[in-house]
């Protein structure tokens, strides 16, 4: 099974990959009019069986702005492809990223991190 990991943005998508229990870092996207198809693309060419998308519930719970958006999208995807999507907590994702490139002398985006993150996430739930 290969899995794609979402991490939505309104300006970058953050993307990582997993054959493994070991997710990895994929790509950034831009969050733009030709999204669908760049998704799209990438699931024909990666082979991708299953996509988790990281949901940004708040630290007690709460349902935020970018909670809806990311909602919407996966309405989007939903009619656009036709391979499971699941959820995943993102909670703190982003922050940890940050913190895992703090120091790194080639400062690439964290978006794709953060997909990782989210990815690895759900697979170590998998395994448990």
């Amino acid at each position: 099974m290969k899995y794609l990991a979402i991490d939505y943005g309104e300006k970058k998508i953050g993307l990582a990959t997993a054959e493994t229990s070991i997710a990895s870092p994929f790509k950034v996207i831009e969050n733009n009019s030709d999204l669908m198809t760049n998704i799209s693309q990438i699931i024909q060419n990666e082979k991708i069986d299953k996509i988790v998308i990281g949901l940004p519930e708040g630290l007690q719970g709460n349902k935020s702005k970018q909670y809806q958006s990311v909602l919407r999208f996966i309405d989007k995807l939903k009619n656009e492809i036709d391979i499971e999507i699941i959820t995943q907590d993102e909670k703190l994702t982003s922050s940890l990223a940050q913190t895992l490139l703090k120091g790194l002398k080639n400062k690439k985006a964290d978006d794709d991190v953060a997909a990782m993150l989210i990815l690895q996430s759900y697979l170590d739930e998998l395994e448990r």
